[in-house]
């Protein structure tokens, strides 16, 4: 699978896949390193290889940078990880040909508004630690570019590189107050209330609702936050607004008409354009107006798969579509596009997942375990097998914690896995680690396999 991945994304340009070579050659040629890291199951990667790295416009910049593609089940890649501070995929990242980080990139943009913002980070006179140190402590001005760079700025996937242990909620405020960029200083506007809302900040929710309500009352500035407008609207309504209460009224039928607004438009790629409905799904549940709204899924799914015929594109929009209909609570239509895939998909063992989600919904939990199962029996990579394995072994230690033949039996199965890694406790198969020791830590049964397996998660923990 991981071939795969790569092949995806080395249809226009070729990519490097050794973060020691890549960067030799940016210092060789004084170009700075393009770094992708993904995984071949993770839909926003998806997303991304077909809206953005395999377009002609990604392509034309791609002699100005030496592009390197990290999967993150190569070997060594979760190692890797740990040196460049690597977790959520897709991380991307700008470096200089020192190694010093220019900026991180969200994958979120779209492909017209990423290319312009990668043409201004590969022209940056600085990093953005440096605009950052200038913003905070006021000894220059920055320029409007330096302020779209921040702005745009991944905070998701920052993993305390550019924040070095500041409070994100505290730093975007200031940076907000100091902005005088338009466009940039509502962005971060944005930003920071959803940090101060992640937070469990108060705000003054009146100013706050009122700053999002001018925002979705302008059809261009939805556009230009279109990433926005889809990813903290729930977050933000909940947060802001008491359910049946006026301003949650108010600001979910304003949301609703934004939404509208993106599903439509011709800016938005497929799935983009699917994922705004999807929202408005959510909203649905929070008091946006859905009159008719459920008759029409199912042919918009439809639609948007017929579409979607590119493997990396369809398998983003199948993971939109699907999650649409079950959040509309069409489990049985869901279950049957997500069936349907499982053939002709380049990873089906993440669709497996989902398909577990559904039963678990419809109360199935034979089917849950059994799904869980088959995705790790299919699932390729090391990194992939740990994760898809600890979520096996997880759900069968809440569901079935009497079953100690097949906990045991899983934890038999994972033992040779863990054991032959060489980066175990490295990044994301860290994480894992820890999850599967603390709740088998937690368990009151007994198990000759189990111990075995504790033992062997303590000794990597401890590494």
């Amino acid at each position: 699978m991981a071939n795969d991945a790569n092949a995806q994304t080395t249809t226009v340009i070729g990519w490097h896949h050794d973060a020691d070579a890549a960067f030799a050659q940016a210092r060789a040629t004084a170009r700075p390193v393009f770094l992708y890291w993904g995984a071949v199951w993770c839909p926003p990667c998806n997303r991304l290889k077909a809206a953005l790295l395999s377009q002609p416009g990604f392509a034309t910049l791609a002699p100005s940078f030496v592009p390197l593609h990290i999967d993150g089940d190569a070997p060594g890649a979760q190692r890797g990880a740990d040196r460049l501070q690597l977790r959520s995929y897709p991380t991307l990242v700008l470096y200089r040909p020192d190694g010093a980080e220019i900026t991180r990139l969200p994958c979120e943009l779209t492909g017209p508004r990423f290319l312009h913002l990668l043409q201004l980070a590969l022209a940056a006179p600085f990093t953005a630690s440096q605009s950052l140190q200038a913003a905070l402590s006021g000894q220059r001005a920055l320029s409007a570019d330096e302020w779209r760079l921040l702005a745009c700025y991944s905070w998701d996937t920052d993993e305390g590189q550019l924040l070095a242990g500041r409070d994100l909620a505290a730093t975007l405020a200031i940076l907000r107050a100091a902005c005088d960029e338009p466009v940039s200083a509502l962005r971060l506007a944005w930003h920071a209330l959803h940090a101060a809302l992640s937070a469990k900040a108060a705000p003054d929710p009146h100013e706050a609702t009122a700053m999002l309500l001018r925002t979705l009352a302008d059809p261009q500035t939805v556009l230009a936050q279109a990433d926005l407008v889809t990813g903290y609207a729930v977050d933000l309504v909940r947060a802001l607004t008491a359910p049946q209460s006026a301003p949650r009224l108010a600001l979910t039928a304003a949301w609703a008409d934004a939404l509208t607004q993106l599903e439509s438009s011709d800016a938005l790629s497929p799935d983009d354009r699917l994922s705004a409905l999807r929202v408005r799904v959510r909203m649905a549940r929070l008091g946006s107006p859905v009159a008719g709204l459920e008759a029409s899924l199912r042919a918009r799914v439809g639609t948007a798969l017929a579409a979607a015929q590119e493997p990396a594109l369809r398998h983003q929009v199948l993971n939109t579509g699907a999650g649409m209909l079950v959040d509309a609570g069409l489990l049985e239509d869901a279950d049957a596009v997500l069936h349907a895939a499982l053939a002709s998909s380049h990873a089906p063992f993440y669709f497996m997942h989902n398909l577990a989600g559904i039963a678990k919904k419809r109360g199935d939990t034979a089917a849950m375990l059994d799904w869980y199962q088959r995705a790790w029996e299919q699932s390729s990579g090391p990194a992939t097998r740990l994760q898809w394995g600890a979520t096996f072994l997880l759900a069968l230690l809440d569901a079935t914690a009497a079953d100690a033949a097949r906990i045991g039996a899983a934890c038999a199965a994972l033992l040779p896995e863990l054991d032959g890694m060489l980066d175990a406790n490295c990044r994301r198969n860290g994480t894992q680690l820890n999850r599967m020791l603390n709740k088998l830590i937690g368990w009151n049964g007994a198990s000759e396999q189990v111990e075995a397996l504790k033992i062997s998660l303590s000794a990597h923990v401890k590494r």
